[in-house]
């Protein structure tokens, strides 16, 4: 009998399924242990990212259709890149992944540090040079506190680089810490929620810049990040879900996101018995809160 289940999950920009082609695609040239393991004992669903939509996949319409469930590139008519507009911010304000679960009586939070001057400006109702993203506006929608750069340095926060040599580089007297230390973080802010959130979207910059020695650092950073989180959970209490909103790293060949399937891993002994099945991004948020219902389901009879 599970008395208990949390879940974390792990966003990761622009990170499709590529070709098997270590030239190409740095996951086959970089040494990726965890990532191994991860993609060969735990369910991997190749998912579908366009939509139905002519294009090439973006982040702010892909994100809006992973955390509110709607097709947000079909009400646009387009696949949007950047941040969500208007149009996009009301429909995550109407409804989001953050908001259903906080109506299920759970405790949920986004484990990602903002920079003290970057989230001034984007709470600043009159400066538009910072516009928020997608889970930025899911957090606020949802009345979640933002982490800032305090918070990094008690160990109660992650920053979006794993490192947090971005906000070294910023002028912010912080350490440096490893891809281990990160996820010890992790996990130790899970532990006090049942759903946590962290994103990361190096992989989509780097992937841009078509720089393979980069591209290969990158993903064993990503590599040595998760491995150390696997080894932190106990399975039998948590699940792990890990996707992205489209393809682009896996094939450095290129400046562009790619048409490529993302992956959507569902780890966790709390899903063994499930019949979960996600072919788009569409299918994210509602097997999420299928897994919740499940477990509340269970609990109420056990």
């Amino acid at each position: 009998m599970v008395n208990l289940m949390r879940m974390i999950f792990i966003f990761i920009d622009g990170f499709g399924l590529g070709e098997k082609d270590s030239l190409r695609n740095p996951v086959y040239a970089a040494r990726t242990p965890n990532l191994d393991y991860i993609f060969n004992n735990y369910p991997v669903f190749p998912t579908d990212a366009s939509l139905g939509i002519a294009g090439l996949p973006q982040s702010a319409t892909g994100q809006t259709a992973i955390f509110t469930g709607l097709n947000a590139p079909e009400v646009l008519g387009r696949h949007l890149s950047g941040q969500p507009t208007e149009t996009l911010k009301a429909i995550i304000h109407e409804n989001n992944l953050f908001k259903e679960l906080i109506r299920r009586g759970l405790k949920v939070t986004n484990a990602n540090v903002y920079r003290d001057e970057y989230l001034k400006r984007m709470l600043d109702p009159v400066d538009r040079t910072v516009r928020p993203s997608v889970t930025s506006v899911m957090t606020m929608s949802a009345g979640l506190t933002f982490r800032m750069v305090e918070d990094y340095r008690n160990g109660m926060g992650v920053y979006h680089d794993i490192t947090g040599g971005i906000i070294k580089d910023s002028g912010y007297d912080v350490e440096l810490i490893t891809p281990e230390e990160a996820a010890e973080r992790l996990f130790r802010i899970s532990l006090e929620h049942d759903f946590t959130l962290y994103e990361h979207f190096m992989t989509d910059i780097i992937g841009h810049s078509m720089d393979m020695n980069l591209a290969k650092g990158e993903i064993e950073l990503l590599d040595a990040f998760l491995g150390r989180l696997f080894e932190l959970v106990n399975m039998d209490e948590y699940v792990i879900v890990i996707t992205s909103d489209h393809g682009n790293i896996e094939d450095i060949s290129i400046k562009t996101h790619t048409m490529n399937k993302v992956p959507v891993i569902i780890a966790g002994e709390p899903v063994g018995n499930m019949d979960i099945k996600v072919t788009s991004l569409l299918d994210i948020m509602p097997v999420v809160l299928e897994v919740f219902d499940s477990f509340i389901t269970r609990r109420a009879y056990e």
